[in-house]
C-alpha cells in the first residue's frame, strides 16, 4: 500500500516583488499618518486663535490664586505653569502676525516657571508685548 504524499506548491515570491509590496505597504502607512496629521493638526487662523482663547480664558477663570498675573487673559493664578500652557496653546493657532509675541509670552513665563526670582525682570520685558497681545485680541476676537 503505497501512499501518495501532496505536495503542495506554495507560490514563492521573488525578493524584488516581496521588496515592492513591503515598500509598498510603507508608503500607504506613511500616507495614512501624513492625512491624519493634517487633519488633527490645528491650523493657524483668527478663528482658531480666538476658539483657544476663549478656551483657555474660561479655563484659567477656574484656577485659584493670584501670585501671578496675565494682561492678555486678565486673570492671576498661582501656578504660572498654567499661563505656559495656554500660551503655547495659543501658539499653536496663533495668526503669524501675533504668533512670534505669543511665542515670547510663553517663553517668559517659562522662564519664571523654572526661576520665580525671574518674576520681575521677565514683566519688565514682557510688559509691552503683553499689551501688545492684548489689543491684538480685543481687536480680532469677540470678547
Amino acid at each position: 500500500m503505497g501512499m501518495d504524499k501532496k505536495t503542495e506548491d506554495k507560490p514563492t515570491r521573488k525578493p524584488k516583488q516581496l521588496a515592492l509590496i513591503v515598500s509598498a505597504v510603507i508608503v500607504g502607512v506613511i500616507l495614512l499618518i501624513l492625512a491624519i496629521n493634517q487633519l488633527t493638526t490645528p491650523k493657524r487662523s483668527v478663528a482658531a486663535y480666538c476658539q483657544t482663547y476663549s478656551e483657555e480664558k474660561a479655563r484659567l477663570a477656574k484656577l485659584p490664586g493670584d501670585a501671578y498675573p496675565s494682561g492678555v487673559f486678565n486673570d492671576e493664578v498661582s501656578d504660572v505653569g498654567e499661563f505656559v500652557t495656554a500660551f503655547d496653546r495659543l501658539e499653536k493657532v496663533a495668526p503669524d502676525e501675533v504668533r512670534t509675541d505669543v511665542s515670547t509670552l510663553k517663553t517668559l513665563y517659562k522662564q519664571i516657571d523654572d526661576d520665580p526670582s525671574k518674576a520681575v525682570s521677565a514683566a519688565i520685558n514682557g510688559g509691552m508685548i503683553d499689551d501688545s497681545v492684548k489689543k491684538w485680541t480685543a481687536d480680532h476676537c469677540k470678547l
